[in-house]
C-alpha cells in the first residue's frame, strides 16, 4: 500500500489556450430530495470549481418546488419518471454522479441506478446511492464504477461489522473504491493508496458530497477512475488544509472547501 502524495500521479496541467467548455467534461449529478437539496448543489459547484466545463443536476420535481438554485452556473432539470431520466441521458455526459441527497426508499431511484449501470457510462456512486447499490451487487462487472462510502456506509453495503470490512468481492468485479475515514483508502484490484492528509475540521456535513464532486470532475476530464479517485482525495485534502488555515477546524463547513479550491490551484500552478 502506497502513501498518497503528489508523486503518486503526473503533475497537474495548465489549460490550453485553444479550448472550450466541452473540452473539460460535462457532468450529470442525479440527487436531491425534500430536505436534502443542498447535497447535489455542493457536488455540482465544486465540480465547476475543479475545472469541469458543464454541470447538470437532475433532481426530483417535488424537491425542486422547495428550493431556489443559488448558483446560475448550474443547470437543473426536474424528473418524475424514468422516461424523464432517459431524456436527460440523451445528452452526452462524460461522468455521472448518483446519490447525493437522494431518497433511497423511492422505487424510481432504484430503476434509475439500473439504467445507469446498464449504460456503461463512467459512474460515481455516493451517499444514498450506496444504499440503492446494495440491491445490484449480483452484477458481475463494475469496471466503470467508483464508490465513495464512509465506514458506516461500507458496513451497511457489505452487511458486516466495521472490523470485518473486506472489499475483495467488489474489487474482483473491477470496482474502484474510496473508503472515507480519519485515513482514506483508495483502491482497485491492482493498487492501493492511503491518505492521512485530511483534518478533523472536515468531519462536517457535506464534505463527502464535495469529495464526490471533485472525483466526478476528474472523471469527466478523462482521467482514469483510479487516477480520478487519487487526485480527488488529494485535492479535497489540500482544500481542507487551506480551509483550516482560514476558518479553524472548529468553524469549517463544507462550502469552505469549495471556496478554498482557487487558492489550492494557485499554489499548484505557482509551484510548477
Amino acid at each position: 500500500m502506497k502513501e498518497l502524495n503528489s508523486s503518486c500521479f503526473p503533475p497537474f496541467e495548465k489549460r490550453r489556450k485553444q479550448t472550450n467548455k466541452y473540452d473539460y467534461g460535462s457532468i450529470l449529478i442525479i440527487g436531491g430530495s425534500i430536505g436534502f437539496q443542498g447535497a447535489p448543489l455542493l457536488s455540482g459547484l465544486v465540480a465547476l470549481r475543479n475545472g469541469s466545463g458543464l454541470v447538470t443536476i437532475a433532481m426530483e420535481q417535488e424537491a425542486l418546488m422547495y428550493m431556489t438554485n443559488p448558483f446560475p452556473e448550474l443547470m437543473i432539470k426536474p424528473y418524475e419518471t424514468t422516461n424523464d431520466i432517459l431524456n436527460i441521458l440523451n445528452k452526452k455526459y462524460d461522468a455521472i454522479l448518483f446519490g447525493p441527497g437522494l431518497n433511497p426508499n423511492k422505487d424510481i431511484n432504484n430503476e434509475i441506478l439500473a439504467l445507469l449501470l446498464d449504460s456503461n457510462k463512467p459512474l460515481i456512486i455516493d451517499a444514498s446511492g450506496l444504499a440503492i447499490l446494495k440491491g445490484h451487487l449480483k452484477r458481475d462487472d463494475f469496471h466503470n464504477v467508483i464508490i465513495t462510502p464512509h465506514t458506516g456506509e461500507a458496513c451497511k453495503l457489505l452487511d458486516v461489522p466495521k472490523e470485518s470490512i473486506d472489499f475483495t468481492s467488489l474489487l474482483n468485479k473491477e470496482m474502484t473504491i474510496v473508503l472515507k475515514d480519519a485515513t482514506t483508502l483508495i483502491m482497485n484490484k491492482d493498487e492501493k493508496y492511503i491518505s492521512d492528509l485530511g483534518n478533523p475540521g472536515m468531519a462536517t456535513a457535506g464534505t463527502g458530497d464535495v469529495l464526490a464532486g471533485i472525483i466526478s470532475s476528474f472523471v469527466g476530464q478523462k482521467y482514469s477512475l483510479l487516477e480520478s479517485a487519487k487526485r480527488g482525495v488529494y485535492i479535497h485534502s489540500l482544500a481542507g488544509q487551506e480551509a483550516r488555515r482560514d476558518k479553524s477546524e472548529t468553524s469549517m463547513i463544507a462550502s469552505d472547501l469549495i471556496n478554498a479550491l482557487p487558492t489550492v490551484y494557485l499554489h499548484i500552478e505557482e509551484n510548477k
